[in-house]
């Protein structure tokens, strides 16, 4: 079995651009390219960015110098009051009076003030019951310690902004900031989340009922000196988790003059809105209140106070320019120019960890890049050169399979693709069966022929017996002239090298029968043939020089069976075999026992005969016994 040091031509040059990597390439920019701009990957990278404030929050959070301070009505604060809620006036006044004591810099309400006067429930000639006058002092006391604005609810039903009973808006007041816009008290306290319900975008005006650009943290935010034309994403990963001071205890600490208790209030932007188990709350991409930690259901005033401290310390995240992620698009999809699947795989876990990386490092200074896009395109690529050169060995494995399908036996060559048989290996030491024939005179049968014919003849039988000696799980190791040699047991592993061996044995005369009718009838001689079979150790492998080798045994097996090749001719049968290849096969009663034989060069060996009768039918010549019914190969 010859096999030429390069007999088979690897794609190892370097990675130069063929055609089919253009291909890849084009095809994979094009679709990364499509997807960024149709925002095909837009949630998914909206949901990694929630990854990213997570960690960033989580492992090293930005500061928030210039913080919020949130006053919350909980449920102890409901508690307290023995009014219906839409009549909390006095204990409302006296939360804003405390509130107002704390002397804040600009306050923001997040609070349902009634829409109309409820005075005709209650007597009016009594101070302690004129709810509206005391909710009006409480906001005006409010108002006159610092700027104050109060949210609008959208009103569903109505497709309006719910309205707000006039002396309470008027308490209010108006404020005029840095460049001289007045405007009155309120702004729109709504938020629009993403598909997924989570609010991640700061709710300007394209999301506002009418395109209104009135919100509630915008104008607080600009009373605090800091206007901007605000947009982007809400950056989560500043500050950590929010505190708040519950009403009921701002409340009490005023009454009793602690002025202390109040201090965390001086100067800073105070939000006052619910905290309440199961209203106004809204899904935040991270828990932003340490009461509770974990929920990421959070109340409405929590993120409005996250929008304000984006708004008073490092602003909003922005996504990073288009030109970027096509040039990052781009270079994904340059994977697919790369031949080699290793060396692709390799950038592609590299770039994967550096794409990465850098988008949190972008992060933690304001900026977005989404990620998703540039790592589908280049999965995609990946997945094209791993294609490619799929394809690629196929047709290299196809070719090679051709072009040596008639030099080697099938086994060998399938090793030598899957690199099992490979040069540089080791020989083995396996227990084999091999097999040699040979044809009887076949000396002088040939001088009466024609080369030609003589090639014909020798062609036609030896292709019929190797495939016979392949469908028995053999191995053609080699033709020598009229003779062939092959080996049973290796590289394709038998449970019974030696019952395969006899079968094809058996099986090569049943053909012969076949065949000589066929020489025959074509003018040519018949043929007749003997077959020698040993089993023992041998050795398997690479043999020859560097330029030139070939797969083949050697050792005494290979040995002994070539000179009991030379025996069926004097036993009178046209098999012979040692005695392990009988003892193998339990001794059955068709093989006969014709003692210990001389043969050239070696001991004396104890031979068995077999002659397998050849009539028309193949079947009548397999053993009475079923000995061989059964092969075993795997």
């Amino acid at each position: 079995m010859p096999v030429a040091k390069d007999a088979m031509p690897m794609a190892q040059g370097t990675e130069a651009v063929f055609p089919a990597s253009i291909l890849s390439f084009a095809i994979c920019a094009a679709l990364g390219l499509a997807a960024y701009f149709a925002h095909v990957f837009d949630g998914l990278d909206r949901q990694a960015l929630d990854g990213g404030f997570a960690l960033r929050r989580a492992h090293f959070p930005k500061p928030a110098p210039d913080d919020v301070v949130i006053v919350a009505i909980d449920e102890a604060f409901l508690s307290d009051a023995r009014e219906p809620v839409a009549l909390l006036h006095t204990h409302l006044a006296d939360l804003f009076d405390a509130v107002a004591a704390g002397q804040p810099k600009v306050t923001g309400l997040d609070v349902v003030l009634p829409d109309r006067s409820f005075s005709f429930l209650v007597p009016l000639d009594k101070p302690d019951t004129d709810f509206d006058a005391a909710l009006t002092r409480g906001l005006l006391k409010l108002s006159a310690a610092a700027p104050l604005i109060i949210g609008e609810i959208w009103d569903h039903p109505h497709g309006r902004f719910r309205e707000i009973f006039t002396p309470f808006l008027a308490a209010a007041g108006q404020w005029t900031i840095a460049r001289g816009q007045r405007f009155d008290a309120r702004g729109s306290a709504l938020f629009c989340p993403d598909r997924d319900g989570v609010v991640r975008e700061y709710p300007g005006a394209l999301c506002q009922p009418g395109g209104a650009r009135r919100t509630l943290t915008e104008r607080v935010a600009a009373l605090a000196d800091r206007t901007h034309d605000w947009s982007g994403f809400i950056d989560y990963g500043t500050g950590s988790a929010f505190g708040y001071i519950a009403g009921r205890d701002l409340i009490a600490w005023h009454k009793a003059g602690d002025h202390a208790r109040l201090a965390p209030l001086r100067d800073k932007v105070v939000l006052v809105g619910t905290v309440l188990d199961n209203d106004d709350r809204l899904r935040a991409p991270v828990p932003l209140l340490s009461r509770e930690p974990g929920n990421h259901l959070v109340p409405g005033i929590a993120i409005h106070a996250q929008v304000l401290r984006s708004m008073l310390n490092s602003g909003f995240v922005q996504p990073v320019p288009a030109a970027w992620v096509t040039l990052l698009i781009l270079l994904a999809a340059g994977l697919a120019l790369f031949r080699r699947v290793v060396i692709a795989g390799a950038m592609y876990a590299f770039g994967m960890v550096l794409l990465v990386g850098a988008a949190l490092a972008l992060l933690h200074a304001n900026l977005f890049l989404p990620v998703l896009v540039v790592i589908a395109t280049a999965t995609l690529a990946l997945a094209l050169v791993w294609g490619v050169a799929a394809r690629r060995h196929l047709a290299e494995r196809n070719h090679l399979t051709r072009t040596f399908n008639g030099y080697v036996s099938p086994q060998v060559l399938e090793g030598i693709l899957s690199g099992a048989l490979s040069p540089a290996r080791k020989g083995v030491k396996r227990r084999v069966c091999v097999l040699f024939s040979d044809i009887r005179d076949f000396t002088t049968m040939s001088e009466g022929l024609a080369p030609d014919k003589v090639v014909e003849l020798l062609n036609d039988y030896f292709d019929r017996m190797a495939r016979i000696v392949h469908a028995h799980g053999g191995t053609v190791d080699k033709f020598i002239g009229d003779g062939m040699m092959a080996i049973f047991g290796n590289p394709q592993a038998l449970d019974t090298p030696e019952r395969n061996a006899l079968e094809a044995a058996r099986d090569m005369l049943i053909a012969l029968t076949d065949l000589n009718r066929d020489f025959q009838s074509r003018g040519l001689p018949p043929v007749r043939i003997g077959i020698g079979l040993h089993s023992g150790e041998a050795v398997i492998g690479h043999l020859g020089s560097h330029e030139r080798h070939e797969y083949t045994a050697i050792g005494d097996a290979v040995n002994v069976a070539a000179r009991v090749c030379d025996l069926p001719k004097k036993l009178g049968k046209p098999i012979a075999c040692t005695e392990p290849v009988a003892k193998a096969v339990g001794y059955p009663a068709y093989l006969i026992d014709a003692g210990e034989q001389a043969i050239k060069g070696h001991t004396e060996v104890r031979v068995y005969g077999w002659d397998p009768e050849m009539p028309d039918n193949p079947q009548a010549a397999r053993p009475a016994n079923g000995a061989f019914a059964h092969s075993t190969r795997h």
